[in-house]
């Protein structure tokens, strides 16, 4: 079983700003930039050839995953102790839209490879599009997360629900269409939420440029 490290947040270089930013009023912040996803989506084609069941969305988000293994500020989560944990790698809480319009939430189980991320990935996904099923709220789950998917539209802005329950610091991500430049490139709508507390500018640039990488040169997810 996957555990979290424990980590000092009030001891090395980002120790002054962890005090500053944890305790402030808001310590949210995020932005929202583009990602070219044509090199993948012309690789799911191909993989869908072995593994029908394989979608851009699912591909994108295990590139999102591993792109968070080169970055730990993404993988530490505050407790309500006052201190933190670091995750050793992270699963994706995604929201799925049922047949009624309702929306569901599922837990996508990290694997290191694509092709082991799927089947697990789809299962998860058709038990929460079931009626009536539960979110999981409350439940014990491994490090994650938080990512809604919005095909339909190209934003430039997106903010993000929260609720009362403490703030652990769990980045949330928003993915847009796709939308065709020409013939070699996609870009995607891609936005991202995080704590100060944990993540500065500096940490989230290195995840931008992880994940742009991976999604340039995809056979590094297969």
């Amino acid at each position: 079983m996957v555990t979290p490290v424990v980590i000092d947040p009030g001891a090395g270089p980002r120790a002054q700003a962890h005090a500053f930013y944890r305790a402030a009023k808001q310590p949210r912040w995020g932005f929202t930039t583009r990602l070219d996803v044509g090199p993948l989506r012309r690789a799911v084609r191909i993989w869908q050839e072995d593994c029908p069941d394989l979608t851009p969305m699912l591909a994108y988000h295990h590139a999102l995953l591993q792109a968070t293994l080169a970055v730990p500020a993404l993988r530490q989560r505050l407790t309500p102790e006052g201190g933190a944990v670091e995750w050793p790698s992270l699963d994706a809480s995604i929201t799925l839209v049922r047949d009624d319009d309702s929306f569901a939430i599922a837990y996508l189980p990290w694997a290191p490879k694509l092709r082991d991320f799927v089947a697990p990935a789809r299962a998860a996904m058709a038990a929460a599009r079931q009626p009536g099923t539960d979110w999981g709220l409350g439940q014990a789950h491994r490090g994650c997360l938080y990512t809604t998917t919005l095909p339909w539209l190209d934003f430039t802005h997106f903010e993000h629900a929260h609720t009362a329950a403490f703030d652990e610091g769990t980045p949330r991500v928003a993915f847009g269409r796709f939308c065709p430049v020409d013939d070699t490139r996609t870009e995607m709508a891609f936005n991202l939420e995080i704590h100060h507390a944990l993540v500065d500018g500096v940490h989230a640039g290195h995840l931008v440029q992880a994940l742009e990488a991976l999604l340039a040169e995809p056979g590094q997810l297969w």
